[in-house]
């Protein structure tokens, strides 16, 4: 059994690809913890031909039972948020990305129909709709690349902060520290990889359906690393992980009570031409008896618990809307 992947990058044509388990293969899927799964990617085309192969597809797909249920309780989540606002406080870790699962037991729209309202709702993002032999399906729209390489050339950018789209006036202390820090840990971390030449180019705001990021955009040079390497060396960044390193991880999985699976791992595909790999982000996981929204916000000593909570309510609104009708 293959799986399906379609993919609508912003101001692009959607692609329609079938998954074929490969060791070599030239498309993969990372889950937030664990090792990545390659395949080889068999082209089913773009617009209206990919469509049409992916709608059939998906008509034929058994999806696994996902027996949906919340992560958190409001209650336990702004709990938990002050739990590492403290840790952060008292210098255990500089920032930790916490995030919860919310669940749904229905859905008014086909996986197909979703995946083209989440497109026309977040032009500016990165669509995905991937299921890989076996799974549950996992769409979203992604605001960020984890890498690009084409020839010597890798991008990558640091994306933090947050904020309702259109607010009016300067972005808050606790935004401009976090993006400052996931910036300077990306930049580093290139360094060491042997990325040389490395610009930052930013921050600037970055639009994602209801809300808005501050991102930078960094840029390097690098001599026979691959986007495979870079993305590995890189994953889990500060933005959806935290800082330190170890310890935010070590305290994502003592603390957050829950398994992420795909949510924060990241997917791509490699060609001679272009390669590229994005986060897993502003997603849904979807069974056969519901289906599972994933969102998270970055914790600094300087967060306010409840107003967390709201974001990561934002961050799923246009979830909802487009899942729900």
């Amino acid at each position: 059994m293959n799986g399906l992947a379609w993919i609508r990058e912003a101001g692009q044509e959607a692609q329609a690809w079938e998954l074929k388990p490969s060791v070599g293969g030239n498309f993969g899927v990372a889950p937030f913890r664990g090792p990545i799964q390659r395949f080889e990617a068999l082209d089913r085309g773009q617009g209206a031909k990919g469509r049409a192969w992916m709608a059939a597809a998906l008509g034929a797909l058994e999806l696994p039972n996902l027996k949906p249920t919340d992560s958190h309780a409001a209650s336990d989540y702004v709990q938990l948020v002050e739990q590492a606002r403290q840790a952060c406080a008292d210098g255990v870790l500089e920032k930790v990305v916490l995030s919860r699962r919310k669940a749904y037991h229905r859905s008014r729209v086909q996986p197909w129909e979703a995946f083209e309202r989440l497109a026309e709702a977040y032009p500016h993002a990165t669509v995905f709709l991937i299921q890989t032999p076996g799974g549950s399906l996992w769409m979203g729209a992604t605001p960020e690349c984890l890498t690009e390489v084409q020839g010597a050339k890798v991008r990558t950018m640091s994306l933090a902060g947050t904020r309702l789209r259109g607010s009016q006036g300067a972005w808050g202390l606790k935004e401009r520290e976090e993006q400052h820090v996931v910036t300077k840990d990306i930049v580093q971390m290139l360094q060491a990889l042997g990325v040389d030449q490395v610009q930052v180019e930013g921050p600037s705001v970055l639009e994602a359906g209801p809300v808005e990021h501050l991102c930078s955009h960094i840029e390097g040079r690098s001599a026979g690393l691959s986007a495979w390497d870079i993305a590995g060396a890189l994953h889990p960044t500060p933005a959806v992980g935290g800082l330190p390193r170890a310890q935010a991880q070590a305290f994502i999985r003592r603390h957050e009570g829950y398994d992420r699976r795909n949510y924060a791992g990241y997917f791509g595909w490699t060609s001679t031409e272009r390669s590229i790999f994005y986060v897993t982000l502003r997603c849904v996981e979807w069974g056969s008896d519901g289906f599972l929204g994933y969102a998270g916000g970055g914790i600094t000593a300087k967060s306010d618990p409840v107003g967390e909570w709201a974001e990561t309510e934002q961050k799923l609104q246009t979830l909802e809307n487009v899942l729900l009708g």
